[in-house]
């Protein structure tokens, strides 16, 4: 190849990155510009699966992606009592992670690197817990010019937050290193995690630790565990060759690790990351295969995302219909004369009084029947769980429900400047028009116009004061839902990326 044709492709493969990169950026933008807020239907794992897209995009492919020639980082995961941290205090030849009897030991990220590389991971562990001053070892070993080591906390911790950091942990890996103990290996947890590995398409070196000295039952043990590894296509021939074990001896004080030569051959292989092109294959193989992982989740987050859309929609219905009933029923005893059946009604403070009094037990009605409506479904009634007051009319309806009797009667009393009899209180006649107009009695002298303009404007302030009382239950679904449109954005996103992708790595 001429040197033109090579800084040509050269120049190819930037421009592809930059794709690349900025439809991932599109894609992170979109998934962080919501929540799954939906109670119930697995919000919570529908959400944390959103974050962990985000921070794969955010902390693992972009900054890969920007800086190809960054540290390879190898994360040693396995179940609990696997001796992980013993197998990184070998390697690293000090007590970089502290082994011991009880368990989980690892319960947080400890990251051994060159002290040329410590700002990177400072800025890792305080995204992941909080700090960035511990789970540092740094010196100044060879081996870890190009490559960094992290001892993640076990994946079947009984500390749930310590399994959530080990899956952080390794959504920014570019290679594993997976350990087991000859006792444990054949453990449900552990092929549970290790395909969720494999869905990364991540390289793994497997190390089987603690085995027994006698050779027959090493065989036996190695033979088995390989078989295992082909059955879940994780190695392509039943090769026991191809699995570093380690034997149970002594672990030495002063470091928590093994003798060098225990670890010698899993140190010869990682040292072969310091040849370029190795490194540039495995950064490749575990970018592409982040990439395909982060495609197909995001089907799954379409589908949440379109049953959340499903759900507050139905809710909002619900509610709408719960209240527009209400004003059906409303508006037929306002036209029937039937809004008012008791009280005192003798002047205009007690026909406010019963008129408000009638307006919120009609809010209290539609509310009743809402909340109803939102328990016989799932989520709804999660929703009414925590917010309990759903099943009565609002605090400030009372309020809203004086304001507008008030202001009816000062249009009945409006309505009458012109009509009013020579003569006759005009505070009299105001009252014996409203509590004809509620109560169905005739209203001599009183044009037709003028009843049903009343009856009307007495209409819409109930509709008023019910939607008013409404706005609870609407407001509500307004702060769960998600925008029309974003599962397709998302949808569409995720194309793009996948398309600059195979641009990138044909």
């Amino acid at each position: 190849m001429t040197e033109r044709a090579r800084d040509a492709t050269i120049g190819d493969h930037m421009t592809a990155a930059a794709a690349l990169q900025s439809s991932l950026e599109d894609l992170s933008g979109a998934l962080e510009g919501f929540q799954f807020r939906v109670p119930g239907n697995d919000q919570a794992g529908k959400e944390r699966a959103r974050v962990e897209l985000v921070r794969s995009i955010r902390e693992y492919l972009l900054p890969r992606l920007e800086d190809p020639d960054a540290p390879v980082v190898a994360v040693l995961v396995g179940p609990s009592g696997s001796g992980k941290s013993v197998i990184l205090n070998s390697l690293a030849g000090q007590l970089a992670s502290e082994p011991g009897a009880l368990r989980p030991t690892t319960r947080s990220p400890v990251v051994w690197a060159n002290r040329r590389h410590v700002r990177r991971y400072q800025k890792l562990l305080g995204g992941l817990i909080g700090r960035d001053d511990a789970g540092i070892v740094a010196g100044n070993d060879a081996i870890t010019e190009q490559l960094t080591v992290i001892d993640a906390p076990d994946f079947d911790s009984v500390y749930a937050d310590s399994r959530v950091i080990g899956e952080q942990v390794l959504a920014v890996a570019d290679l594993c290193i997976f350990v087991a103990s000859a006792l444990r290996y054949a453990d449900g947890a552990a092929w549970q995690f290790l395909d969720q590995i494999r869905m990364r398409g991540l390289p793994i070196l497997f190390v089987l630790n603690r085995l027994g000295p006698d050779p027959e039952s090493r065989k036996l043990i190695l033979g088995d565990f390989a078989a295992m590894l082909k059955h879940r296509d994780l190695l392509l021939e039943a090769d026991s060759s191809l699995i570093f074990d380690v034997s149970e001896q002594v672990i030495y004080p002063r470091h928590g690790g093994l003798h060098a030569d225990a670890v010698a051959a899993i140190r010869q292989e990682l040292a072969l990351i310091s040849d370029p092109d190795l490194r540039r294959a495995v950064v490749r193989q575990s970018t592409e295969g982040a990439v395909a992982e982060i495609i197909e989740k995001v089907g799954g987050i379409v589908e949440g995302i379109s049953s959340d859309l499903s759900v507050v929609t139905a809710l909002h219905t619900l509610a709408e219909e719960a209240y527009a009933t209400e004003l059906t029923m409303s508006k037929g005893l306002v036209s029937g004369g039937r809004l008012i059946t008791a009280g005192s009604l003798a002047d205009r403070a007690g026909i406010q009084r019963e008129l408000s009094s009638v307006l919120s037990r009609r809010c209290g009605v539609a509310a009743r029947d809402a909340a109803a409506a939102w328990d016989s479904m799932g989520e709804g009634h999660a929703l009414l769980a925590v917010t309990d007051t759903l099943w009565r009319h609002g605090a400030e309806t009372p309020a809203a429900a004086e304001q507008a009797a008030s202001a009816w009667f000062d249009g009945v009393e409006s309505s009458l400047a012109a009509a009013i009899r020579r003569g006759r209180p005009r505070r009299g006649a105001a009252v014996a028009l409203a509590k004809a107009l509620l109560t169905g009695e005739r209203s001599d002298g009183l044009p037709p116009e003028t009843r049903e303009a009343l009856l009307t404007d007495l209409e819409d302030r109930v509709a008023t004061v019910l939607a008013q009382d409404a706005d609870r239950f609407l407001a509500l679904t307004q702060r769960l839902g998600i925008p029309a449109g974003l599962g397709e954005t998302v949808q569409s996103l995720a194309a793009s990326v996948s398309e600059r992708a195979g641009e990138f790595y044909r």
